[in-house]
């Protein structure tokens, strides 16, 4: 089953606020909104269940900077 992921981050340089959505599971990644390069790293198990440990990649449409996040 695939996981939805929901990446809102700012942008480094500027400020902007970079929103885009995913779905990730396995053999399925489906990218909607700004498009990020997405890394699996890892899984945590917490109360609320498992969840994907991953770093993202996007770059920002407004000033065009390359942002790099742990999520």
């Amino acid at each position: 089953m695939a996981e939805p992921i929901h990446l809102k981050v700012s942008c480094h340089a500027c400020g902007y606020t970079i929103e885009g959505t995913a779905r990730y599971g396995p053999g399925h990644y489906v990218q909607e909104g700004i498009p990020f390069e997405f890394i699996a790293i890892g899984k945590e198990i917490t109360a609320k269940g498992r969840r994907v440990k991953a770093e993202a990649i996007c770059v920002c449409p407004k000033c065009t900077v390359k942002n790099k996040y742990l999520i």
